[in-house]
């Protein structure tokens, strides 16, 4: 004789899932469409050209030093300094 197999256990009513709250949005921000831009280097300051107290001053403190030659000598050699030429 054959032994029917039934199950012990009768079946479960299945209920629908507990609503879950949806998370908290975060600010979003827009989104970068082009390639990142590279790191700014600070450019070299160009030399401005010495002005006319500066270079009167420096040829005032080279006549004064006792080095110096004629007034248009001492004149030239405080433009090439402060030029650094």
């Amino acid at each position: 004789m054959a032994k029917k197999i039934t199950t012990s256990s009768p079946a479960k009513a299945v209920s629908a899932p507990a609503k879950i709250a949806a998370p908290a949005v975060a600010a979003t921000t827009p989104v970068r469409n082009s390639a990142v831009p590279p790191k700014a280097t600070a450019a070299p300051m160009k030399k401005s050209a010495p002005g006319y107290d500066q270079i009167a001053q420096r040829a005032y403190f080279i006549w004064q030093s006792g080095t110096g030659g004629s007034e248009y000598d001492n004149w030239t050699r405080a433009e090439r300094e402060l030029r650094g030429l």
